[in-house]
């Protein structure tokens, strides 16, 4: 009996060891809520800036976006290109999103001088538990194993959206007005999405109430917001060829949200992983869609509507609409008017969840910036109807859509979607596909 005692005291002084540790190795390992980047005389002079919130979504140094408005002052008109990051990053300068960001704005620029970049920080992570940090590395694999830091990041990245980005947009929104600001794109991934969603959410609806097009395009990328949040957006079409407000690309072999989402609230799914879905995409192979494949003969059905198979040049994307996801997305035409359009894309797209801010991603945004935006058309696809001639690689069964055509001439309100809408019939076209 006594060396029973003994072993489970043992036992229990390992046990609070590990929890002793466990707790140091937390409060050690803090991230401060702090500014990366000290404002200088010369940053209102420079065409790439940043602009960093703390928890409560105020501005660390309000004198950033003081020099950004200096800045666009200096040349009216000029375009703006902004990037949100999500969970697990902030602003430093080591930070992979931060990198990633600098590169793929200097790919976005180098054909449009004229171009700023503009990179939003926030405290994407507050704890790196036992020094999971690889927010320097953009393959790494333990990141993930501090989920539990989600629950709290999600709520900062709401806040930072709501109280935070979206005052900034509003007053980017007046400069635009004035004519000191061009357009700008927003980029939100992840969390960063969770962070443009509530930025721009209201903005959206208030000028779609008013049958008003969107000046500025927004782009969340695997964003780790839910059916619900992005209701009642699913209710409105847009105007007549305005081309939609935001753009929802979901990666198919994204785990991250399509999986672990749930854990988050049971019951819940995240909005590219629902019925919201209005379009697939996939890549041509070798980016050339003008070669003819056989499919099947469901599919060649499809693609002969308009509208129900287009291709996006430059990245060599192929882009279908996707039917009866939903009870108001029943035809092409009511899929390609839908004001936001959430795209499932495949792997060859976005690579799983951190496949972003890729070479051939820039191709595709300067393609549709340049065809649509510019001229406020939803022209950026040409019809592609593809004949039977040689099988088709199994990847490029299962298409998408990323256009606007046939747009009424005012805005469409339909019936409000519930978010736990049946799933029977959300693959109805990508199904079909597989075959």
């Amino acid at each position: 009996m006594c060396v029973l005692r003994k072993w489970l005291k043992g036992i229990a002084a390992v046990k609070f060891a590990l929890i002793v540790l466990l707790g140091l190795s937390i409060w050690s390992t803090r991230i401060p809520d702090i500014a990366y980047h000290p404002v200088l005389p010369e940053q209102a002079l420079a065409n790439f800036h940043v602009i960093e919130f703390n928890d409560d979504g105020q501005m660390h140094l309000p004198a950033q976006f003081d020099a950004l408005k200096a800045r666009l002052r200096t040349t009216p008109g000029s375009n703006l290109l902004i990037f949100i990051h999500g969970w697990h990053h902030n602003a430093a300068p080591t930070d992979d999103n931060f990198v990633a960001f600098q590169r793929f704005y200097r790919q976005m620029s180098a054909t449009n001088p004229s171009l700023l970049g503009l990179y939003i920080g926030w405290r994407g992570d507050q704890y790196d538990p036992f020094w999971l940090d690889g927010s320097d590395d953009p393959d790494s694999v333990v990141e993930p194993l501090d989920f539990p830091t989600i629950f709290t990041s999600k709520r900062v990245a709401k806040q930072v959206g709501e109280r935070g980005v979206k005052p900034l947009l509003a007053e980017l929104d007046t400069l635009a007005d004035e004519g000191i600001l061009g357009r700008y794109t927003l980029i939100g991934h992840s969390l960063g999405g969770v962070v443009a969603l509530h930025a721009r959410k209201q903005s959206l609806l208030e000028n779609l109430a008013k049958g008003q097009g969107e000046r500025h395009l927004t782009v969340l990328l695997n964003p780790a917001a839910s059916a619900r949040e992005y209701q009642p957006l699913d209710k409105w079409c847009s105007p007549d060829n305005t081309g939609p407000a935001m753009l929802v690309l979901q990666s198919k072999t994204d785990y991250a949200v399509l999986e672990a989402f749930n854990w988050l609230k049971e019951g819940e799914r995240a909005v590219g992983n629902s019925w919201a879905i209005t379009h697939d995409i996939d890549p041509c192979p070798g980016r050339d869609c003008s070669r003819t494949l056989m499919l099947p003969k469901a599919l060649q059905d499809h693609d002969a509507k308009p509208g129900c198979m287009q291709v996006l040049d430059g990245p060599g994307w192929k882009i279908r609409a996707r039917l009866h996801a939903r009870k108001t997305v029943q035809s092409c035409e009511d899929a390609n008017r839908q004001a936001v359009w959430v795209l499932a894309v495949a792997d060859g797209v976005i690579a799983g969840h951190n496949g972003i801010l890729t070479e051939v991603q820039g191709v595709a945004l300067a393609a549709a910036l340049n065809s649509w935006r510019n001229k406020w058309q939803g022209e950026i696809l040409t019809a592609a109807i593809p004949d039977a001639i040689e099988p088709e690689q199994p990847s490029d069964l299962v298409t998408a859509d990323f256009t606007n055509s046939g747009l009424s001439e005012s805005p469409l309100l339909v019936e409000p979607q519930s978010a736990s809408e049946p799933q029977a019939d959300m693959n109805d076209t990508g199904d079909k596909a597989s075959q």
